[in-house]
């Protein structure tokens, strides 16, 4: 898609593209195809404990902007503890995790550059709504759309150094 045939977007909550994903409640505001690919957002929902395990993603940089609750963050190895108006910027190849710190539900909104978060949410969902979802299905995916877990021994694309 050429910028010349981007249109102004504005995107009410009531009209964001519900997902659930790994047992989230997501809503996309911003598809990959809206920007032009230039970016995605969306909005999660975290209850208490929730949130994924260290991960990267080596051709998206990620930022999260706190909306309500309490959130453990784990960015480059440094863990604090945030709540609402916290903004975080995490470049590509920065092993990251967050969590639900608090004892309500917590919110964020989560933007990556260049779009594509949505396309992986949206694939998870799809495969959680299915009957075959597997974990090596979930990794799959995952791999696809540039999120790999260390802790699983795959951080690396295939050919990558």
């Amino acid at each position: 898609m050429s910028r010349s045939s981007l249109h102004a977007k504005i995107v009410t909550p009531e009209r964001a593209l519900p997902l659930r994903a790994f047992g989230l409640d997501l809503r996309v505001l911003l598809t990959t195809e809206a920007t032009g690919g230039t970016i995605s957002v969306l909005t999660a929902e975290h209850e208490p404990g929730e949130g994924p395990p260290d991960h990267v993603h080596y051709s998206q940089d990620e930022l999260f902007f706190i909306l309500e609750g309490l959130y453990e963050l784990t960015v480059d190895g440094r863990t604090t503890t945030a709540g609402p108006g916290t903004i975080v910027f995490i470049p590509r190849n920065v092993v990251h995790r967050f969590k639900n710190a608090g004892d309500t539900t917590a919110r964020m909104l989560d933007w990556s550059l260049p779009g594509g978060q949505d396309h992986y949410f949206k694939a998870i969902s799809e495969l959680a709504a299915g009957d075959g979802f597997t974990d090596e299905k979930a990794l799959e995916i995952s791999r696809k759309f540039d999120t790999y877990f260390p802790a699983l021994g795959r951080t690396r694309k295939a050919g990558s150094a």
